[in-house]
């Protein structure tokens, strides 16, 4: 082993020591606001020990200052019972929160609901918890609900789902929808099946992309028609010959429509009418197509 890595693992144990002395334990959460690297440090060791791979120095020096290598699972369910039963006559509920100093018996009592809601845990202990008044709600899918709901929220309000800053959404919202398209494939096919229903854009880079050169090419289209507008109210004709050497560009966008009537938008037919583009001799070729996009 190298002595880089053998002088960090030495630095994170003399944390881990530190964090001993001001709270009792040595079970650091994973998500430690002081030192979110401590937290998995920790569950690395667990993971390491279960896997059979970790050094037995380590080992040693990790049991003498009583570290549990068990995972939350392997707690003596009893004990941790005893310990929900204490905290609920000290405080009169049993709701531990995360920010709670027994950082063990919240993320045991998050394990038992999460058996709970797999079908896995004993009829007998499910009593015991509900008759102490613990919610055995799943609050991992109550959060997804929630954040649902907030979506649909923000699509009635702003009629899309570019979730972003611009249009007033707060922080939990962003993060929640980055989240989704992160671990796109790790979402249950009955949520992605919601999520689309509701519009939601698994990649919104391409769709605004796409928006902006919409947007783009009906502002040059529109620049063209008031180009053409103009050549009208001056010759009295839409009709200009490609071999024109003064108005070269304005003929080839004109021939360009005519040629693909098919593909022009209703409105744009209608803007076009208007200037009778359709009516010259020249496009006599051209009426019934037209005719038969309007219909539509």
């Amino acid at each position: 082993m190298s002595k880089v890595l053998e002088k960090r693992w030495l630095s994170m144990y003399l944390q881990l020591l530190d964090f001993k002395k001001n709270y009792g334990h040595v079970d650091v959460p994973a998500k430690f606001k002081l030192s979110t690297s401590l937290g998995y440090w920790v569950r690395r060791q667990r993971l390491v020990y279960n896997d059979g791979k970790i050094d037995p120095l380590r080992e040693r020096l990790l049991l003498l200052i009583g570290f549990n290598f068990r995972l939350l699972k392997f707690h003596d369910w009893q004990q941790m019972f005893k310990r929900l039963g204490q905290f609920k006559e000290q405080y009169g509920h049993t709701h531990v929160t995360e920010t709670y100093k027994d950082s063990q018996l919240h993320n045991w009592l998050v394990y038992q609901r999460k058996l709970y809601w797999k079908g896995k845990l004993h009829h007998s202990k499910i009593e015991l918890l509900k008759n102490y008044g613990v919610d055995m709600k799943n609050k991992t899918i109550n959060r997804w609900d929630d954040k649902f709901a907030k979506l649909v929220e923000f699509k009635k309000e702003h009629g899309h789902l570019l979730v972003c800053e611009s249009y007033g959404a707060d922080r939990r919202l962003i993060n929640f929808v980055k989240g989704l398209r992160r671990t796109k494939g790790k979402i249950s096919k009955l949520r992605r099946n919601e999520l689309e229903k509701l519009g939601f854009d698994w990649n919104p880079e391409q769709t605004v992309t796409t928006m902006l050169n919409k947007e783009r090419a009906s502002k040059q289209w529109l620049q063209r028609f008031e180009e053409l507008r103009a050549y009208k109210n001056r010759f009295g004709t839409t009709y200009i010959a490609t071999t024109s050497k003064s108005h070269k560009s304005l003929a080839i966008w004109v021939c360009a429509q005519r040629n693909s009537v098919d593909k022009l938008a209703k409105e744009q037919i209608q803007l076009l009418e208007r200037i009778n583009f359709f009516d010259d001799q020249e496009a006599n070729s051209y009426r019934n197509r037209k005719n038969r996009i309007m219909n539509l």
